[in-house]
């Protein structure tokens, strides 16, 4: 892999994330008419919640698999995402004191700029498009959290008229991943364990095992809340362990050489978040808004194919909640 190349492509976007955020917050007063703790809550006119995210990353890595990686490339392309996701607290529709859960809906753009040097049959650098329903349910005597969704994956250049393999165009998985609020024993969150099993009923007609760990790191309760720019800021180191159950043997599911379930990955991340509405003095009613850069390694166990690899890669983020 070009791990220079990658550092140097990684550390510009992260350069240009932080200065980005910095002048902005520096620049702004703080909105005397943000709500306190003490002062009256703002509440939506609809019980709707919404969320936008950009990226811009090096790689679009995936399950330990880097799927913007072709022979020769020298300087990273850049990947280009887009989240939309709404949900809805059922609590909101059926009255207070009646609790069913969260549905929620989701879907997310992945544009890649040498998308045809991987699809050269392709006229577009749309690599896929996704779309999920959920349902969450919070078991708040345990601290747990309980999703249940479905998942959609479309891949537009293997629509197109030329593909070699246009039976690989879509797929589909259902998913069920549990999260734990570890300060139920520990008096605060130290490690937010979660576990997930993902299972594609189409394409691969395989499984996909997660255990993951993170941490918060707000500044502004490690002692900086009157520090400028520093105490908007929290950095997320995390760790997730990806365990493949048949999903890297695309091609011998259910042979005699298939292996039934080994580990696939490990990814280490480090995410750094500026909370730009907190800094700009933004009014509760108008959302939050943040931007952020990250870092991760995926560690491959076993390269199975030419996408699975050691892969270092990160980017910037750009997000809109309401």
């Amino acid at each position: 892999m070009r791990i220079n190349n990658k550092l140097s492509a990684i550390m510009t976007i992260l350069t240009i994330a932080s200065f980005a955020g910095g002048q902005q917050a520096m620049s702004q007063p703080t909105d005397p008419t943000t709500p306190t703790s003490s002062g009256p809550q703002w509440q939506k006119p609809f019980p709707l919640g919404f969320s936008l995210e950009y990226t811009l990353v090096s790689d679009f890595v995936w399950r330990g698999m880097n799927l913007s990686e072709y022979p020769g490339e020298g300087r990273e392309k850049p990947n280009h995402q887009l989240c939309a996701t709404m949900e809805l607290d059922t609590t909101d529709i059926l009255g207070e004191g009646t609790y069913f859960g969260t549905l929620g809906g989701s879907v997310w753009f992945q544009w890649y700029a040498a998308q045809q040097r991987l699809t050269p049959w392709a006229d577009t650098n749309l690599q896929e498009v996704d779309f999920g329903v959920s349902w969450t349910y919070e078991i708040d005597t345990i601290n747990t959290s309980v999703e249940l969704g479905w998942l959609a994956y479309h891949f537009p250049p293997y629509r197109r008229s030329g593909s070699p393999e246009s039976d690989v165009s879509s797929t589909c998985e259902v998913y069920a991943k549990v999260s734990f609020d570890d300060s139920l024993i520990f008096g605060r969150s130290l490690f937010n364990p979660y576990i997930a099993y993902y299972h594609d009923m189409d394409l691969v007609k395989a499984g996909w095992f997660e255990l993951g760990v993170s941490h918060d790191f707000e500044l502004s309760q490690l002692g900086m809340d009157d520090m400028p720019v520093l105490k908007d800021i929290t950095i997320t180191p995390s760790v997730v362990l990806g365990i493949s159950h048949r999903f890297y043997d695309k091609g011998d599911v259910g042979s005699a050489n298939s292996v039934a379930t080994r580990l696939g990955n490990l990814e280490y991340g480090l995410d750094i978040t500026y909370d730009l509405s907190g800094a700009l003095g933004m009014p509760q009613k108008y959302g939050t808004l943040s931007i952020g850069g990250f870092i991760n390694f995926s560690q491959a166990f076993h390269n199975t194919s030419p996408d699975i690899n050691d892969v270092l890669y990160g980017g910037m983020t750009l997000g809109y909640s309401w």
